[in-house]
């Protein structure tokens, strides 16, 4: 059986570095305080992160991402 797993997008500096502070236990309203921007933002970076490297719990995309090496 073949399953057709989609290439995994880039994802931007902002998201990876929204992973980053998500990894040492911020909160989204936490994060976005830091880098000025609002919680929502924050909240939609979480979810394109999520998407592009198929997760659907925050502790699964920072598992996710130090595995590939976007993070450290």
């Amino acid at each position: 059986m073949n399953v057709h797993v989609p290439p995994m997008r880039d994802l931007s500096r902002r998201e990876v570095e929204v992973v980053r502070w998500l990894a040492e236990g911020k909160s989204a309203d936490e994060i976005g305080t830091m880098l000025g921007i609002a919680t929502y933002t924050v909240r939609s970076h979480i979810a394109n992160c999520m998407k592009a490297l198929d997760v659907h719990k925050d502790t699964a995309l920072v598992a996710s991402a130090f595995r590939k090496g976007l993070i450290t």
